[in-house]
């Protein structure tokens, strides 16, 4: 097998680890039976490897497999005695070395490091934390700029091509050009024009909040590629798929939310997925995400609507109270569990905080006159007891070990 653990330091993720063992899985479910019948599968891996690291390192590795290949002491000695010390070439070890070598790169892909912003230079070191002032007010100009520069490049890979393709010298451009294409799709979702082409300095915050969920809907990654070299025409993109796409829209989009303090970001799950949701520390987005795991179909559409309500960028008290009041309602079903599982004391506290507040009933007795925050403890303490609920149901069907 072919040995990348001398070259690590070449092997830099330019994606989340994530999304790369998810397309490099894709294409090893959807592998010919041999490199015989590869027919373009070994380029849509090359464009995998060129897209997803840093440097050319992986896919040139790839792409020089033919002689990188290790033999086996078996199959390389000579077949034939020759007086003048030539032997028989040696043979691969494999038949299908190409998918091997992405098999292996799944494998090792926990020891890939992914790429982050630039290590501090001596005198940013030297200067010592008392003189870095954090960015406390949001820049949504410079979250423009560069969430533009990120638009552009995945123009340029291709990951706009199905909604806006490039047009090709072969063609009458009829269709008209990707700005152009764009501008269209745009003005027919926000009754808006000239947003895109030509495209302003800036937006408005709403306008731009807009511009950044629209795109999430457009992006599809392209896994096929041609070269046209005719008149310089370039490459042309095929065979699209959303899913990887928006994956690396939104962890592209939420590092540069996070980065100018914008206060906001792209939900990665949920019915609210794709659409820009107030912003929580990493703990929260953790459990939202075990929350979601819940494995009966009816109480996880519960759950994901409770999130949605919650979490909007513009939600209400009304919203976040009604949001309490679903998970309020699936802990209700769950009671027995929780009394048997729990403390009874406990368990009661559980349900007498909602009824006796004004959450669930709102009657002239509960008790209304309490900062919104309350509602942000209640809302996340019941989530995490709905997810809570999930474990010990898992543990009692023998599905997770007895102190998990």
């Amino acid at each position: 097998m072919f040995d990348i653990a001398d070259r690590i330091a070449d092997y830099v993720l330019r994606w989340p680890r994530e999304l790369f063992v998810l397309e490099a899985k894709a294409l090893l479910a959807g592998a010919p039976p041999s490199l015989g019948k590869s027919g373009g599968w070994v380029g849509e891996v090359g464009l995998l490897l060129t897209e997803a690291f840093v440097s050319e390192t992986p896919a040139q590795d790839f792409e020089n497999l033919d002689s990188a290949w290790p033999v086996s002491s078996a199959r390389a000695k000579p077949e034939v005695d020759d007086p003048w010390g030539s032997a028989t070439p040696p043979h691969k070890t494999s038949s299908f070395p190409e998918r091997e070598f992405l098999e292996q790169l799944v494998a090792t892909s926990s020891q890939f490091p992914e790429q982050h912003a630039p290590k501090l230079y001596y005198s940013q070191r030297m200067a010592g934390p008392t003189t870095h002032v954090p960015l406390v007010e949001p820049d949504l100009e410079s979250a423009q700029r560069e969430w533009v520069a990120a638009i552009n490049d995945f123009q340029q890979r291709g990951y706009l091509g199905k909604a806006a393709p490039d047009p090709c010298v072969d063609d009458d451009y009829s269709g008209g050009f990707p700005e152009e294409v764009l501008d269209t799709v745009i003005t027919d979702r926000l009754r808006q024009r000239g947003l895109w082409s030509p495209r302003p300095e800036s937006w408005e915050e709403a306008t731009f909040f807009d511009l950044v969920e629209i795109f999430h809907d457009l992006v599809a990654r392209p896994r096929q590629r041609h070269f046209h070299n005719y008149n310089g025409c370039g490459w042309h993109y095929s065979n699209f798929t959303p899913r990887p796409a928006r994956i690396l829209y939104r962890w592209t989009v939420n590092r540069i939310l996070t980065r100018n303090n914008i206060g906001v970001r792209l939900a990665k799950s949920g019915e609210d997925v794709g659409r820009l949701v107030s912003e929580t520390d990493d703990a929260r987005a953790d459990l939202v995400e075990a929350a979601m795991n819940t494995p009966a179909p009816a109480r996880k559409a519960s759950v994901a609507h409770a999130i949605a309500l919650f979490r909007s960028r513009n939600a209400t008290i009304d919203e976040k109270r009604s949001a309490c009041v679903t998970l309020a309602g699936l802990l209700e079903e769950r009671r027995a569990l929780l009394k048997q599982e729990l403390f009874k004391a406990d368990e009661g506290d559980l349900f007498l905080i909602a009824n006796k507040f004004g959450i669930r009933h709102r009657d002239a007795k509960q008790k209304i006159d309490y900062d919104t925050a309350y509602l942000d403890w209640i809302f996340w303490w019941y989530l995490a007891t709905n997810e809570l609920t999930d474990r010990l149901l898992a543990r009692q069907n023998g599905d997770l070990p007895p102190h998990t």
